[in-house]
């Protein structure tokens, strides 16, 4: 059989939403707590399981099981015949922590000088739970907000030279920015002053930002927040991630990080190593499958301030948006156009990603290689249909479907997102 069903894994964190994914998936929330992921896939803090024979399975075992048939042998054999890839649906009612992931380089030498510690895998102390990086894509399905990379080391002096950052407990941080001309070396030094900051002096540097943010929208007026630039944005924010996280240094991200606005349809990719933070909206997350992340502000966790020092990129690109890439049309079995597509190209091996909009019950034949791919079902229905097999979804569902299939049809109307490696 190659179409899998996929029964998946819900996460339960603070920041998610009561609302997003339920409404997604088209199911009641009786417990009325936060739901912030999805998770589709094999990753050991929650595989999927998927239907076989006459029973289910934990599609990690599949994989490790037969791992030529389910990957490929191009893909088994990159990535140690496990699939390399995590898919989520994410959604973030406030914000998730100011954080960075790290080069594979870098992953691999923390998590072996780590198990050099015997410092045990769950220990809150633990930067390093596998030696691997993660670049990760999130394409809008709801309008999304987040910051990612720094401004300019020009942008950031002038901010921190307001009138109402003129205050002792900044002193640091604008000696740090003038320490130099080269964002590589000013940047870390601003960041490593902010984040040492006594209590007492952040909540001053809060106070301050506020009063900055205040002033700022102010001048704005009345304008929605859809009729604003994200530049103009980030005083709003301020505002609110103060009301998120009190005390915390993090508040002041949106005057030093870069904001940015994805529409639905619209993707962002993120390099190992670039600062970035979530703040609200819901989409689909595909990244590497690690778990590595060193965080720096919005967070309650322990900050590891040499590590993340040592990881972060000042020079990241900001925002990488993938959304100017133009629609191929999808045809059916008798020529005519029955829906559009969307490849979501990055430099990553692990994963590409494919948005289907189908807008008929026509199958749409679709031609690959010999790759393994999880198809997601956002909204209608999905029917895959091969010559070995036949299988429909509907709106929140999922399926596995093996390297060996690398011919079928689908047929909606629906859209579907479909993940798979990058080779």
């Amino acid at each position: 059989m190659p179409f899998h069903l996929m029964k998946n894994c819900l996460q339960y964190y603070d920041w998610g939403s009561v609302s997003a994914i339920p409404r997604l998936l088209g199911v009641e929330n009786p417990t009325g707590r936060p739901i912030a992921e999805l998770w589709m896939g094999a990753h050991p803090d929650g595989p999927s399981k998927v239907d076989f024979g006459d029973g289910e399975i934990s599609l990690a075992q599949l994989v490790a099981q037969e791992p030529v048939s389910m990957l490929g042998e191009a893909a088994a054999q990159r990535f140690g015949g496990q699939l390399p890839f995590l898919f989520k649906v994410l959604a973030a009612d406030t914000a998730l922590s100011i954080q960075v992931h790290p080069a594979k380089e870098d992953a691999a030498a923390g998590f072996q000088r780590e198990n050099l510690a015997e410092i045990e895998l769950d220990d809150a102390q633990r930067n390093y739970k596998d030696p691997n990086h993660k670049p990760e894509l999130l394409c809008a399905i709801e309008e999304f907000w987040g910051l990612c990379g720094f401004r300019s080391l020009e942008q950031i002096r002038s901010e921190f030279a307001e009138p109402e950052m003129k205050l002792s407990a900044a002193d640091q941080l604008r000696d740090a920015l003038q320490s130099s001309d080269n964002q590589a070396a000013a940047v870390p030094a601003f960041l490593e002053a902010l984040l040492k900051r006594t209590r007492e002096q952040a909540g001053q540097l809060i106070a301050a930002a506020l009063r900055l943010a205040q002033r700022h929208n102010a001048a704005l007026g009345a304008k929605s927040a859809a009729a604003l630039q994200p530049t103009e944005t980030r005083y709003r924010w301020v505002g609110t991630l103060a009301s998120q996280f009190p005390g915390d240094p993090g508040v002041l991200a949106p005057l030093f990080m870069q904001l940015f606005r994805l529409l639905p349809g619209q993707a962002l990719f993120l390099q190992p190593g670039t600062l970035h933070a979530y703040l609200y909206g819901c989409g689909v997350e595909l990244m590497a499958n690690s778990n590595n992340v060193l965080r720096g502000g919005l967070t309650p966790k322990r900050i590891d301030l040499p590590e993340l020092l040592r990881v972060v990129d000042a020079t990241a690109p900001g925002p990488q948006l993938l959304d100017d890439l133009q629609p191929q049309t999808l045809r059916g079995s008798s020529g005519e156009p029955v829906g559009s597509s969307w490849r979501y190209v990055t430099a990553a091996a692990e994963f590409s990603l494919q948005r289907l909009l189908i807008e008929s019950d026509e199958s749409a034949l679709r031609q690959r290689g010999p790759q393994p791919e999880i198809a997601f079902c956002r909204a209608g229905r999905a029917r895959f249909s091969s010559s070995r097999g036949l299988q429909t979804i509907s709106r929140g569902d999922s399926i596995f479907i093996t390297a060996t299939e690398t011919e079928y049809t689908i047929a909606g109307p629906g859209e579907i997102y479909l993940a798979t490696v990058g080779l």
